[in-house]
């Protein structure tokens, strides 16, 4: 995976999963993201990303 647009796709389906986590399993962000692995240096991109999933 080597360009931009396979990293970015990686990434969507990786937010759609651990939004669907969430739902289902009630978990918090920060659970999601440990249960997820995401690593400590990406965990505000990813919360930014989540955030706006809720956000009208």
């Amino acid at each position: 995976m080597s360009n931009v647009a396979d990293i970015e796709a990686l990434d969507s389906s990786v937010i759609r999963n651990i939004l669907r986590s969430m739902a289902n399993e009630h978990w918090s962000v920060a659970e999601a993201l440990d249960e997820y692995d995401i690593p400590e240096e990406l965990r505000s991109e990813y919360e930014s990303q989540i955030e706006e999933c809720f956000v009208d």
